[in-house]
């Protein structure tokens, strides 16, 4: 090039310049749009209600409601399927031991048991056929012993059929009332299908309430309760706790206890009662609070989550260990103190660590 271009090139040549040029115009054209972007929006805090922990005091005395119910109650069904022909008894009927409750339609286990016996009866000539030419040594023992197991064979499947055929009817095993009927006369019913549900009366009748862990750890079969029968008199009477649940409810973390009702004259099943036991007082130390039940999240048995609100309203998901429910709230054994606020409404629109807005009461 000489000295001419190395001069060009000193002094910026047009050509040589316009890349960098280029580029620092769109360097400046983005700074500029970036800082004239607005911001976006910013999600609004969600509008909530908030309860505080209370706390409960101790007592000696577990209070708790249920219904009255059968303390034996059994599931009756036909054996096998068909066409239900008679149903005898209706929802509230007394029935009797021995008393035959339904029928099915027999003409297919009929047909069966026909065709079963036609079946023995073939299998038995035939082995009567092989034994006679087994005597005379026209035959192998073998054929004998392939026909014995033929009628063998044949005489079980009719005893099977002939089985099925007594079982064409629901007969009451023990004395009670029907609790519900679950079919009617016409239905096709399948094999082993609830037809009847019978409450045995020889049994009695307990009032089945859910009581807390912690209430149902300080209760003991045998304990002594007051009982309170809506509707009937006398209304009041002594009781006994004569069962206690092994596991608690799944949904509720309760446990279901058994309190026998006594003289079951005029008593039916579905009554509400109450119960009152005198028990053992909590523990000075044992901390139970109580909480609305719509702001437990996630529940499984003893366990769930909260949002608990700071002073600053900022919601904070944390978990917490119960023990059932009482009067629409639920019992928290841990995870929560005296006082603090959580989320009692609107609990599905907040998220970990979002500022909330408190609705006023």
């Amino acid at each position: 090039m000489g000295s001419d271009g190395n001069a060009q090139m000193k002094t910026g040549h047009p050509l040589f310049l316009a890349p960098f040029t280029l580029m620092l115009m769109a360097c400046s054209v983005e700074s500029s749009a970036s800082e004239t972007a607005a911001p976006p929006p910013a999600t609004p805090a969600p509008i909530v209600r908030v309860a505080k922990a209370e706390r409960l005091d101790a007592s000696n005395v577990v209070t708790a409601t249920g219904t009255l119910q059968f303390e034996v109650e059994s599931l009756l069904s036909f054996k096998t399927g068909g066409i239900i022909t008679a149903l005898s008894v209706d929802e509230g009927d007394a029935v009797k031991a021995g008393q035959v409750l339904g029928r099915i339609d027999l003409t297919e286990l009929t047909a069966a048991v026909a065709q079963a016996d036609a079946a023995v009866t073939l299998a038995r000539a035939q082995y009567d056929r092989t034994k006679a030419l087994t005597d005379k040594g026209l035959t192998p023992a073998a054929r004998l012993d392939e026909a014995q197991a033929g009628l063998d064979q044949a005489m079980a499947a009719r005893r099977a059929v002939s089985f099925n055929e007594s079982q064409g009817q629901i007969i009451a095993h023990k004395s009670g009332v029907v609790i519900q009927r679950l079919a009617e006369t016409g239905q096709t019913i399948a094999p082993g299908a609830p037809v009847l549900q019978i409450g045995e009366t020889g049994a009695g009748l307990v009032l089945r309430v859910p009581v807390s862990a912690d209430e149902a750890a300080r209760l003991k079969t045998g304990d002594k309760a007051r009982m309170t029968l809506r509707g009937v008199e006398p209304a009041d009477r002594e009781s006994t706790i004569v069962r206690i649940a092994a596991k608690s409810d799944a949904a509720t973390g309760n446990f279901d206890i058994d309190l026998a009702a006594g003289d079951v004259t005029g008593l039916r099943s579905g009554l509400t009662g109450t119960v009152e036991i005198e028990t053992a007082p909590l523990a000075a130390h044992t901390a139970r609070l109580r909480i609305p039940a719509l702001a437990l999240l996630d529940a499984r048995a003893d366990q769930g989550f909260v949002y608990v609100v700071s002073a600053e309203k900022i919601a904070a998901r944390r978990a917490i260990e119960t023990s059932g429910l009482e009067d629409g709230h639920v019992i928290v054994t841990s995870g929560l103190k005296p006082g603090e606020q959580v989320v009692s409404e609107g609990a599905a629109y907040v998220r970990d660590g979002q500022p909330v807005k408190i609705a006023q009461p």
